[in-house]
């Protein structure tokens, strides 16, 4: 069974050993390096993770189309006036399975407060490491079926649809950067 993460986006950020030097050099590439290291864990694990960011000013959630063309990956930030710790909260509120749900803050409060509620909660070291992990188990699996099939190329297992979302995802990336 899946589990469905409530990533507190910007806390993730400021308080792991991992991003906040680089939150500190520059909050957008860092922001960036987040969503991508999160997308992949989705990719990697099956799990929907809503990676939840405090609002841009908007007066509803938006939800920001997304480019890698994971699924069950959304990024999301909360509407004005609105943090993204009242959203997950409410979320978790309001969700009738919260047994699968974990929510991944440093924030004491919000941990507490959803746990109560009956979720899972995951600080972000922690859950940074359970990326990272799920990252090398990953590589190890490719690497294996490598070995086992003979193929030399990722691209020769992949389907067509995957191989047009890793292009398209490649080319982001390149425009990104410029």
């Amino acid at each position: 069974m899946s589990s469905i993460y409530y990533v507190d986006g910007y806390n993730v950020l400021h308080h792991s050993t991992e991003l906040k030097a680089l939150v500190r050099q520059d909050l957008e590439t860092a922001r960036d390096g987040l969503i991508e290291k999160v997308s992949i864990f989705c990719m990697a694990t099956g799990n929907v993770v809503h990676l939840v960011f405090d609002g841009r000013g908007m007066h509803q959630v938006e939800r920001v189309p997304n480019s890698a063309g994971v699924k069950g990956f959304d990024v999301l930030y909360t509407p004005t006036g609105t943090t993204a710790d009242s959203f997950i909260e409410r979320s978790v509120y309001k969700a009738s399975n919260r047994l699968s749900l974990v929510v991944v803050s440093n924030d004491r409060s919000l941990r507490d407060l959803c746990r109560n509620m009956g979720a899972l909660t995951m600080d972000s070291d922690n859950f940074l490491g359970t990326v990272r992990e799920a990252r090398v188990d990953t590589s190890a699996i490719v690497a294996g079926t490598q070995r086992n099939t003979g193929m030399s190329q990722l691209e020769e297992r992949l389907g067509s649809d995957t191989l047009q979302r890793l292009e398209q995802l490649k080319k982001t990336l390149k425009e990104k950067k410029g």
